[in-house]
């Protein structure tokens, strides 16, 4: 049985960071180790995990210390998918998926795209995502987006038989899945996974802020409403947004839902600066 490492992103950049501190480059490093340029470059990506063997080698060369996930082989060469329970973490992708996710109209594909500058919220999808539905998802960086891509048509299927996801089009067909709608606990996970890839906060008149869920569908965002109201907020309904304005309740909303896209976080403490300051 074959051995691979298993990196968390962050720890995937750090390691191939520090062999590329001491060597001349890539092209005149993989081809030492018997490795093609496309495998090479899988491994680098993350699409691929790292045999244990090679991973061995290259940590000398690297220093890289941290405690990693040796896996076998076998966990990733399966297509087919295990029962996958409905948890927070389930409901946080579902809301992910709700919002800037896409499952392809031949269900071979699942993926999140997002502006490039969310790496780290990027990072933090793969791992959430590989963990909670045991398959490999690839992250990709074009120019100024990423892409967190997955393939399985069992999965996709899963989505859409279970949770009523779309395939295709999203337009018209978004919903709230009535499991997570009548549990708060797992509404507030899908609230966090919708808002951190649909969602906004800004300084409007005055420095007062605003928090914003976005959707051009109009009966989705009378969905998102309902839901934000049962956990007692007070929302106002506009053209293709929902917003929050009262000062308590975007305190509230961050203290429950505590959103994991560092953008978020970093705007909202720069509006608690603010008021600091006031």
């Amino acid at each position: 049985m074959v051995l691979f490492v298993e990196l968390s992103c962050n720890q995937r950049k750090r390691f191939f960071n520090e062999i590329k501190q001491k060597i001349d480059s890539w092209e005149k490093f993989y081809p030492k180790y018997n490795i093609s340029r496309s495998m090479f470059f899988n491994y680098l990506s993350g699409e691929y995990n790292i045999p244990l063997r090679i991973f061995n080698i290259w940590k000398k060369i690297s220093g890289f210390q941290g405690k990693i996930n040796i896996i076998e082989k076998r966990l990733y060469l399966k297509k087919e998918i295990g029962e996958i329970s409905l948890d927070e973490k389930l409901a946080e992708i579902i809301g992910v998926l709700n919002g800037d996710g896409h499952i392809s109209k031949n269900k071979k594909e699942i993926c999140v795209v997002g502006n490039r500058n969310e790496e780290r919220y990027a990072c933090y999808l793969k791992d959430l995502f590989e963990k909670k539905l045991i398959i490999i998802f690839s992250l990709f960086l074009h120019d100024n987006r990423f892409k967190l891509k997955g393939c399985s048509v069992k999965l996709s299927e899963f989505f859409i038989k279970v949770y009523g996801l779309p395939q295709g089009n999203k337009m018209g067909k978004l919903h709230i899945p009535k499991k997570i709608i009548i549990n708060k606990k797992l509404l507030k996970y899908y609230i966090r996974g919708l808002f951190d890839t649909d969602g906004t906060i800004y300084l409007r008149r005055k420095n007062d802020a605003v928090i914003e869920i976005s959707s051009a569908d109009d009966k989705y965002l009378v969905e998102i409403k309902s839901a934000l109201q049962s956990l007692g907020f007070s929302v106002s309904l506009l053209k293709n947004h929902i917003a929050i304005y009262k000062k308590e309740e975007i305190k509230y909303f961050f203290q429950l839902i505590k959103p994991a896209n560092s953008k978020h976080l970093k705007k909202y403490q720069n509006y608690l600066n603010l008021t600091m300051r006031r």
